[in-house]
């Protein structure tokens, strides 16, 4: 089998976990959904491309973007009709526009975030914005 080539990512997604309300966390199952099935979600459904174009963007072919869409679909579709918790996390990919940016995910909780270089402290110094630990590990 062909190792899977990293897809391209412009953005993260400004949140990495989902739950349904009143539910506590552990009471329910989760799904995760990788960080290019979200891209593909936002190229197509949020940006409104067509596959084609939005196939580019991720540097993908046609086909390949579909399946990765299909496959978001299919499980959002089932995060929200089985009252599952969704977590974002993962993937095969690539930061498209790396600019100038460090990212990190933190150690604790698993969130990833992205600080423009040559703003703030050393990575091992940062505070996670999500849950507040001092254990972020640089990814890029």
């Amino acid at each position: 089998m062909r190792p899977i080539k990293d897809r391209h990512v412009e953005q993260l997604p400004p949140v990495g976990q989902f739950k349904p309300v009143g539910v506590p966390i552990f009471a329910v199952d989760e799904m995760v959904v990788s960080i290019e099935e979200m891209e593909a979600i936002r190229l197509a459904d949020v940006e409104g491309l067509d596959q084609g174009p939005a196939a580019e963007l991720m540097g993908v072919s046609r086909p390949t973007f579909h399946r990765i869409l299909e496959k978001a679909h299919l499980k959002i579709g089932r995060f929200l009709w089985e009252g599952r918790t969704l977590r974002i996390e993962g993937g095969n990919y690539r930061m498209k526009c790396c600019n100038g940016s460090r990212q990190f995910r933190c150690g604790t909780c698993g969130h990833e975030w992205e600080v423009p270089a040559g703003q703030g402290g050393r990575g091992c110094q940062l505070l996670c914005p999500q849950c507040g630990a001092q254990a972020a590990v640089r990814l890029r």
